[in-house]
């Protein structure tokens, strides 16, 4: 998703089933595992994509407007099931990863706006920013250990 909003590329549902067959083939190829940290995921941006990837452990709302404002997409790893988003199947998923896109300030709290691939209705999906800061944690190895995890971010740039 973020390498096609980078290099100014269509992406359709199509496009994106094709990649992400495509990179779970190369990451495994590659001696990844199916969930990766945000390190990892940098690596990831990096050696199969040509990005340049940086990863912020100080994750603070201020931090990710500030990458946003700079027009870089923020990736980040959450405890999904923390994040309460209803179109989930089921609790939703232990482990989570999502792209911020924007910000929005609002009487009603305010918002990150996000594309979050883990449902049909992720696109431009506000979650409050109270929430989705509270969900960020790194991958820790066991899901069930998930919100052990510490604060990071991803960030990619071409």
């Amino acid at each position: 998703m973020v390498v096609h909003f980078l290099n100014g590329t269509p992406f359709t549902p199509e496009i994106a089933n094709r990649d992400i067959l495509d990179l779970v083939a190369w990451e495994t190829e590659n001696g990844y595992s199916q969930d990766v940290t945000a390190a990892q995921m940098a690596e990831v941006a990096e050696k199969k994509f040509g990005l340049h990837a940086r990863v912020r452990t100080d994750v603070t709302a201020d931090t990710i407007i500030e990458e946003l404002a700079a027009g870089n997409p923020v990736i980040i790893p959450a405890a999904g099931r923390d994040l309460g988003n209803p179109y989930f199947s089921g609790e939703g998923p232990w482990y989570h990863a999502l792209v911020i896109i924007g910000y929005r300030e609002r009487w009603t709290g305010d918002r990150f706006i996000t594309n979050d691939p883990g449902t049909k209705r992720g696109e431009s999906y506000a979650y409050r920013a109270e929430t989705l800061l509270q969900a960020i944690h790194d991958w820790t190895g066991l899901k069930e250990e998930i919100r052990s995890g510490g604060k990071a971010m991803v960030i990619l740039e071409k």
